[in-house]
């Protein structure tokens, strides 16, 4: 059933869908190519071909209570307990059945395509008591969420008011998934004999997890994300290097979340600004629904020995409307979930971290190979308020690693 907040999102969804569209039509006839020669990065004599793909990458993706460190106080077995994802980008994906709605609306805009990758992943909520065989009433439920992603990214150019051409990068997901499965309790079990020792290994309060059997659940987002301004290494320099960059994302879900959300997202260190978009569309959590380091498909030029390290930092706002994990899904019974006038509509989250990375040419190749790693600590607002216990911030941290395939 269509409520208000599922109808408002949509709406929003649909809007912000045909704005674009319109605004892509309009600055087509003003745009100039924006692939570039590599002579502009870097000094070379000869000038490669303008078009060479990205190859494909594989990433792991570990979120778990147990990684934040900072401060170590904080390091508790409850709320976002654990979450793990295993990501593949490949252009080629886009040609895919799966990928089918991602080219009806690449072929309906007329956007270039960015960046097409699929991710296996399983994400895993639980109260502060778990080992209690009931359900601890004005805490959070149980809830483990096993899911496929598809996920495009296609970017088109936007003209300011001063004439300038920026790029804008839409990004596209769906989420299929299924709650309610004995992954969670069997993972949790195992963490905790043989790795997270001295935790309790009969986590009993799975027995009322959300959707207990099996049900289908399905996400679909919307992310638009603009650079806004790079602070260059060198004055006067034509290189894309640069100390410092800014960007904002805007979005919206429908699904198993129904939200809307907004945020800020800077960098500091020996930065390429034409990866600027690629890091940020990879480093949002796992329990929102967004894939990590994603490699991009964009076009490119033979750039050599390219390392990229820096810090950044992320501030999000959201507008929680429905969260399935919190209340449940409606159609499938759960027997506990937290009462609707509980949950927290208005929610933000401060990340911080640190990425390495490193793109190479193989010799006879086209087209970069990439290593990475990031690590990443998350501070988020209280999800819920029962007044049955004192509202708790939710802590956790995360790392990840691609690799070339």
């Amino acid at each position: 059933m269509l409520t208000l907040p599922k109808l408002t999102l949509i709406t929003f969804l649909f809007c912000s869908f045909q704005l674009q569209a319109q605004e892509q039509a309009i600055n087509h006839t003003s745009a100039v190519s924006i692939t570039e020669p590599a002579s502009r990065y870097i000094n070379i004599k000869k000038q490669p071909p303008r078009e060479i793909q990205i190859p494909a990458t594989f990433s792991i993706q570990i979120d778990q209570d147990f990684l934040f460190r900072f401060p170590l106080t904080k390091n508790e077995d409850r709320n976002y307990t654990q979450g793990t994802a295993f990501i593949v980008s490949h252009p080629g994906l886009r040609k895919t059945w799966m990928f089918l709605p991602f080219k009806k609306i690449e072929e309906l805009t007329g956007w270039e395509p960015y960046g097409s990758s699929i991710a296996l992943g399983g994400t895993a909520f639980t109260p502060r008591i778990i080992d209690s065989s009931a359900p601890i009433v004005g805490d959070r439920p149980f809830a483990f969420l096993l899911y496929v992603s598809t996920s495009s990214t296609l970017k088109n150019q936007k003209k300011t008011k001063k004439g300038k051409l920026i790029e804008v990068y839409n990004s596209f997901t769906i989420n299929y998934g299924i709650f309610g499965t004995n992954i969670g309790y069997r993972f949790q079990s195992f963490a905790h004999k043989n790795i997270v020792k001295g935790r309790p290994t009969d986590p009993k309060g799975w027995n009322n997890q959300i959707s207990k059997g099996g049900a289908p659940a399905l996400l679909f987002d919307y992310n638009r994300f603009q650079p806004l301004l790079s602070a260059p290494k060198t004055k006067g320099t034509i290189d894309d290097r640069s100390v410092f960059d800014l960007g904002w994302n805007l979005g919206a879900s429908v699904g198993y979340y129904d939200r809307a959300y907004t945020g800020l997202y800077a960098r500091l260190g020996h930065l390429r600004n034409r990866n600027q978009a690629r890091w940020n569309g990879g480093f949002s959590s796992l329990a929102s629904g967004s894939y990590e380091m994603a490699a991009p498909e964009k076009k490119k030029t033979r750039f050599k020995d390219v390392f990229e390290g820096f810090l950044y930092g992320r501030v999000n706002g959201t507008f929680m409307f429905r969260n399935a994990m919190l209340v449940g899904q409606g159609f499938k019974h759960s027997d506990y979930t937290l009462k609707p006038e509980w949950t927290n509509v208005g929610l933000y989250e401060f990340e911080w971290g640190f990425v390495l990375a490193f793109e190479y040419f193989k010799k006879g190749k086209t087209g970069p190979k990439t290593w990475a790693f990031q690590g990443r600590s998350i501070y988020r607002s209280p999800e819920f308020n029962s007044k049955l216990f004192p509202e708790r911030w939710h802590y956790f941290g995360s790392v990840g690693l691609m690799f070339p395939l």
